[in-house]
């Protein structure tokens, strides 16, 4: 069996927030009680909102909240020609086409395969591509959650308009150059699981094991993310933030608020049972700021 890999990927769109560092310190415990290594990979590819000032952020942050990985941090937009290679791979199978719809013009819910009658056909510039996604499969043998996928996604993108490649395929891709063995994530992401696993099978690579646990939300029932202004945390005070993830998880006799970072972290790697205590708080909606 494969040495154990887990990473932890922020896109670079803003700083972390709260429920940014709920999924490091799940990522990296997972590992730790694996007794695995753990990777940071920074999600960049979309250069219109993505930038320096943010990666510097973010790994500033990281590291005051003692998340060292264990080798050098990775970019996406150092993969560029991976991707490439990737796409020209599943053209030559057949397996993509030139889709001229606009957002606007489609209807909610999977790809409504307006474009289909173009599988096959040459790739077009200035054109989404999407995938024949007609064999997917939904099933996902999660670690965590019991939740299923209730709808098929439909023919996906695998590379925009604007010619920037898609989140699904790249992030099919950077799994196999990292020799990622488990992503464990938000429930957030359960929907990319089955697109990005349908991409590894095309492309001929043994997918990841998944596990996706709760998320938190926010006074509304959103998740906290960046594109709802999610309040950044505060990285000179590491066990303060860690002292608010501790009482949302309902645990005691935990580290004071001004202890290390490292102290925390050595507190949350004794707890065995850390994930199961994420998916307890959230039945019980403590997961909520």
């Amino acid at each position: 069996m494969a040495q154990y890999r887990g990473r932890f990927a922020p896109s670079a769109t803003g700083p972390l927030h709260l429920g940014s560092i709920l999924a490091a310190l799940v990522s990296y415990i997972h590992a730790k009680h694996h007794h695995g290594d753990w990777l940071i990979r920074i999600d960049d590819l979309d250069r219109k909102r993505c930038n320096q000032i943010h990666v510097d952020s973010i790994l500033d942050c990281l590291d005051a909240f003692g998340f060292s990985p264990s080798a050098s941090v990775c970019r996406q937009t150092d993969r560029i020609s991976d991707y490439q290679n990737a796409l020209s791979s599943l053209e030559e199978q057949g397996r993509l086409y030139p889709c001229s719809c606009t957002r606007k013009s489609l209807p909610k819910g999977p790809y409504p395969g307006f474009c289909r009658n173009q599988i096959g056909q040459t790739l077009i510039a200035d054109r989404a591509v999407r995938i024949d996604a007609s064999d997917i499969d939904l099933m996902v043998d999660d670690l965590i959650t019991t939740s299923s996928i209730s709808q098929p996604s439909g023919d996906f993108i695998v590379k925009r308009r604007d010619g920037f490649f898609a989140y699904q395929l790249a992030c099919a891709v950077d799994e196999r150059i990292d020799g990622i063995t488990h992503v464990i994530r938000g429930i957030d992401l359960l929907d990319s699981t089955p697109m990005q696993r349908f991409i590894m099978k095309c492309l001929g690579y043994e997918s990841p094991t998944y596990g996706h646990f709760p998320v938190l939300v926010g006074a509304d029932g959103t998740k906290l993310s960046k594109q709802t202004f999610a309040e950044p945390v505060d990285w000179t005070r590491p066990g303060a933030t860690f002292a608010l993830i501790s009482r949302l998880l309902l645990l005691k006799d935990t580290p004071g608020p001004n202890e290390h970072a490292q102290v925390w972290l050595d507190y949350f790697i004794s707890l065995e049972n850390f994930i199961p205590l994420i998916v307890k708080a959230s039945e019980a909606n403590t997961l909520s700021i």
